[in-house]
């Protein structure tokens, strides 16, 4: 055979295999079209294993997400099949490199071309779930329900561990996403809520409370008054409350355009924090129970049932809270209640008319005492202080009326006390 006939058989051969290698691709689209739904449900529930506290459930996890979800069988047959066809031309060529470049090549077409949002490539999206925070990932499709999964601490907590942990979101292709090849996007979502406590003074105060601002509550009484209070409150989520919290207020929504691909699959999202709800909600909510108490008692009712308000509010607010996912630790009164200054001033002046009054009344059987101390004590100063010579005007209008009555006799001067005579005396 000459050389003439040789290099057409080659080339013949190379357009076989060629044409081979594009079936073969052309297959492992429809293919990779056809298994894409269940590749993702798949690597959606391998995602879920790695919140188990298990070694094995994050092996099986790691390669179960990756390979049906980045490289998958389609590709793993597709590749086999191209080594098979040009198996031949690589042991025969080798030397010369061409053969190697071209299955490179292919390969090249039918992997790297394969981006993730964001305009990259498949990569691996890793994130770290803090102790103080419970996540939850829901795969996309299928019954998620009962495919999701949560990661929390509470059994950590029981066991004296922290609880954290790296959790790798999975991708797959996402079929009739790309004009040549399909683009890689999550396979399902995870949720993070942090549950760090919360804590307020609302106060009126800008040296005291949390915030320097006026966060008083002002309300009324039923005549129209103006009261204003302070309120301390501190709530929490519980683990087992997560799911409740998070299905009353949600998460807080990516940042974007909702009709872009970046948004419409972010991998992400994060609830709302308890500071957002409480200082929103929770609030708005504490404020309308405290005006209730008081707009339908008196001023002088709210004064006197102070421990009762307080203790309707606190059940009040539990009940409410609890229903929405979030444990009230504790509420109570930050401080006095403040009225207007002419109120304020009224409330002062009777109360002490008041203890005026109750000092009286203790006093009463002990007034002739008083009297007799008050006389005796009367008459020490005045002899302390005396020359020797009588007064001849004293005014004795606060003594007993007996003692009064001796002692003005006592100070008339002598000319009033000697007999006047009134006939001329006989020689």
């Amino acid at each position: 055979m000459n050389n003439e006939v040789k290099k057409e058989v080659g080339v013949r051969d190379i357009l076989i295999r060629s044409a081979a290698s594009l079936v073969a691709i052309l297959l492992y689209g429809w293919i990779n079209f056809l298994l894409n739904p269940a590749a993702i449900l798949v690597s959606g529930k391998m995602a879920g294993k790695q919140f188990e506290n298990s070694d094995t459930a994050y092996i099986v996890s790691y390669f179960g997400m990756n390979f049906f979800g980045s490289l998958g069988i389609p590709f793993l047959v597709l590749l086999i099949v191209l080594v098979a066809i040009w198996i031949k031309p690589i042991r025969s060529r080798i030397k010369s490199g061409w053969a190697a470049a071209v299955l490179f090549l292919f390969i090249l077409c039918t992997y790297t071309n394969t981006f993730a949002y964001y305009d990259k490539a498949d990569y691996t999206e890793a994130y770290f779930i803090l102790p103080n925070e419970s996540a939850f990932f829901i795969p996309d499709g299928g019954a998620n329900k009962d495919s999701q999964s949560q990661f929390g601490s509470e059994e950590y907590l029981k066991a004296n561990k922290v609880a954290a942990k790296r959790f790798i979101v999975p991708h797959a292709k996402f079929s009739g996403s790309g004009l040549w090849s399909d683009f890689y996007v999550p396979t399902g979502r995870l949720i993070i809520v942090d549950r760090t406590p919360y804590n307020r003074e609302w106060t009126k105060a800008s040296h005291r409370g949390t915030s320097n601002r006026d966060e008083s509550f002002p309300c009324q009484s039923s005549e129209g008054l103006n009261i204003t209070v302070e309120i301390s409150i501190a709530t929490s989520v519980l683990e087992d409350n997560a799911a409740k919290y998070l299905y009353y207020f949600g998460v807080k929504p990516p940042v974007g355009d909702r009709s872009k691909p970046e948004v419409i699959f972010a991998s992400v999202f994060y609830g709302r924090t308890l500071t957002e709800i409480m200082d929103g909600v929770g609030r708005g909510k504490v404020q309308t129970m405290v005006c209730n108490e008081f707009t339908s008692r008196t001023l002088d009712k709210a004064n006197a049932d102070a421990a009762k308000i307080m203790e309707s509010i606190e059940k009040g607010a539990t009940a409410f809270f609890a229903s929405r996912g979030i444990t009230l630790d504790y509420i109570g009164w930050a401080g006095t209640f403040s009225f207007d200054q002419p109120v304020q001033d009224a409330i002062n002046r009777r109360y002490i008319a008041g203890q005026d009054v109750e000092v009286a009344k203790m006093l009463a059987p002990h007034t002739s005492t008083i009297q007799s101390l008050a006389t005796a004590e009367a008459l020490r100063t005045f002899a302390s202080k005396s020359d020797g010579k009588l007064p001849t005007n004293v005014s004795l209008w606060w003594l007993p009326p007996s003692l009064n009555e001796f002692l003005g006799g006592l100070f008339k001067p002598s000319s009033e006390t000697a007999p006047t005579p009134t006939t001329p005396l006989k020689k």
